[in-house]
């Protein structure tokens, strides 16, 4: 049975977190308690997701809340770089990382909506070969 953290997504979602998380420290007072807040949490919740896709035998529904969330993070770094509370420099790192997410979020999704319609879905914490295929538990 494959982890959930030795997936390229996780490791993504969690280098996000890391991130923001360094990037809210040094945010002004005013903006740290609420805003920083709001965005550090929102980067907690897509490493909760991909524990949760890999967890389900229905991941489509939690990958399209998983993309949905990437967009909100993907907003609000913008509106930090807008609002001079991250620099032009942080925002291209983070929006880097959002993007790396998001392709494989929707290749995720993608993937376990054709597996679902061929009628062959994988087993929770079912791991897939490099090929595409389910492996074995």
């Amino acid at each position: 049975m494959a982890l959930h953290t030795d997936t390229e997504i996780y490791k993504a979602t969690y280098d996000l977190s890391k991130l923001v998380t360094e990037y809210v420290s040094n945010m002004r007072r005013n903006y740290k308690a609420d805003f920083g807040a709001e965005l550090r949490r929102r980067c907690m919740s897509l490493v909760m997701r991909t524990y949760e896709a890999n967890t389900t035998s229905d991941r489509a529904p939690v990958l399209l809340r998983m993309r949905q969330e990437v967009e909100a993070v993907n907003l609000s770094l913008r509106l930090a770089v807008d609002l001079r509370l991250i620099s032009p420099k942080q925002y291209s790192h983070a929006i880097a990382l959002t993007t790396s997410i998001g392709k494989q979020a929707t290749g995720w999704q993608k993937s376990s909506e054709r597996a679902l319609a061929a009628g062959l879905p994988r087993q929770p914490g079912q791991r897939a070969l490099k090929s595409g295929r389910a492996a074995g538990p």
